[in-house]
């Protein structure tokens, strides 16, 4: 399939933004990603298992993995499905999770430490809920929270299979957090519903059939609610670290922009990720002009491996 063919099955709206953000060859990686996929990537759950038996097993079923440079429990097993690796024993009892190496990064800059009182506002099915409890070794309190109860479920049934035995599932709107547990929680990732430009995939027309303007301006305004829960959820001195699988500016840029200028307290951090396919947060977007501050963050161009995200770390002053 050709670029241009790839253009042509995409809204043309969405391929204007693309345009404003992005040089040609990055364009290139995004359009490729579109219609080739993404290679199958996992991380190894250390609450469950170990590389060494994980790898042995991998061995045995002649399944090549490959260590990431930089996340140092994921692996990408390129050219091989996701249900070569359901058959697997260290599928079925936990040792290992599916789950693209983007998607594992937030819980990267939240700092992660024992003891502290975390949430997770928009949680299942769970994958950023449980790498935390890894990291922590199950001594931190994690709040895995999601309106959805179908969602629930699988969250509920990934917690166990997992073992991470220090989340605790919520079923409240994310937009009522902040009321009910004011200045309750040392770290909040808000990883917040959104329209999914990072993660399309031509095999799946449902994944961009359903993307429209009003969609992305419906997703900003609800980002905005919940960031306001979040923040009033966030204890002063605690971090939070918002990102979302799209890649328009409206639900990202606009949203740190909107933040930033509402709550005088909160501060950017500096993310700092070596990878090709890692460029800075925009300061402009055609005649839009942000806040200098927002390049801190940092957006993931799609590719081969990982799926199209935006990061961004903030820190909320000590009182």
């Amino acid at each position: 399939m050709s670029i241009k063919e790839v253009k042509n099955s995409l809204p043309k709206e969405l391929i204007e933004i693309l345009e404003n953000i992005f040089t040609d060859g990055q364009l290139d990686l995004i359009y490729k990603s579109y219609y080739r996929g993404r290679n199958t990537t996992f991380r190894i759950n250390t609450l469950k298992g170990n590389t060494k038996e994980v790898m042995d097993e991998l061995s045995m079923n002649k399944i090549k993995a490959v260590n990431h440079p930089v996340l140092k429990n994921a692996f990408i097993a390129k050219g091989i499905k996701e249900s070569n690796l359901r058959r697997l024993e260290a599928y079925k009892y936990g040792k290992i999770y599916l789950q693209n190496l983007s998607s594992m990064l937030p819980p990267l800059f939240l700092d992660l430490k024992e003891d502290l009182v975390v949430l997770d506002m928009c949680a299942a099915p769970g994958g950023k809920s449980l790498y935390m409890a890894d990291l922590t070794k199950n001594k931190a309190t994690i709040l895995a929270n999601d309106v959805n109860e179908i969602r629930r479920e699988r969250l509920n049934y990934n917690i166990e299979k997992q073992g991470a035995n220090s989340i605790i599932v919520l079923g409240a709107d994310g937009c009522s957090i902040g009321k009910r547990l004011n200045k309750y929680f040392d770290r909040v990732l808000l990883d917040v519903p959104c329209s999914g430009e990072g993660i399309i995939t031509l095999k799946s027309s449902k994944a961009y059939k359903g993307w429209n303007e009003k969609k992305v301006a419906l997703c900003s305004k609800l980002q905005k609610r919940l960031f306001d829960s979040a923040y009033n959820a966030l204890k002063p001195g605690g971090i939070m670290v918002y990102s979302t699988c799209t890649l328009n500016p409206f639900e990202n840029e606009e949203v740190i922009e909107y933040a930033l200028n509402k709550y005088p307290d909160l501060r950017l951090e500096k993310i700092n990720l070596e990878l090709p396919n890692v460029i800075r947060g925009l300061s402009k977007y055609k005649e839009k002009i942000y806040s200098e501050e927002i390049t801190k963050s940092i957006r993931i161009i799609p590719n081969e491996n990982m799926e199209g995200f935006f990061i961004a770390k903030l820190v909320k002053n000590k009182e």
